[in-house]
This record gives C-alpha cells, sequence and structure tokens, in this order.
C-alpha cells in the first residue's frame, strides 16, 4: 500500500507542478500538458487500489425495518 500511496502522491505532485512551472517561464505550454498527462496517468495507477481498498463491510446480516 505504501507504494500505491507514493506513486498517487508523485502523480498529484506532478500534476500541479506542471502549471506552476508554466507561470513561472521555465517550461512552455506543451511540456506542461505531457506533465499533466502523466501526473494524471500516475495518480489514476496509485489512487484506485489504494482508495479502493477499504470497502465497507456489513456488520448485521439482518436489518429489522
Amino acid at each position: 500500500m505504501k507504494v500505491l500511496k507514493a506513486l498517487a502522491l508523485g502523480g498529484l505532485l506532478l500534476t500541479a507542478a506542471g502549471p506552476l512551472l508554466m507561470y513561472s517561464g521555465a517550461i512552455d505550454i506543451d511540456t506542461n500538458k505531457t506533465l499533466m498527462l502523466i501526473g494524471m496517468i500516475l495518480w489514476f495507477l496509485g489512487a484506485t487500489p489504494w482508495l479502493g481498498s477499504n470497502r465497507l463491510q456489513p456488520t448485521d446480516k439482518e436489518v429489522e425495518i
């Protein structure tokens, strides 16, 4: 799980870093788009299994109404 969290966090940081670097003039728009695409892919690869791992388990088999 720690690897998935690190992968998701890295993707999120990469997605946020692209626009900041473009705003400062360090990179151009095409590099920004590439960084954001890579960050999005990393985020979905890391966060989907990590966030989906805590499924709710019903405690009662029968519910009285």
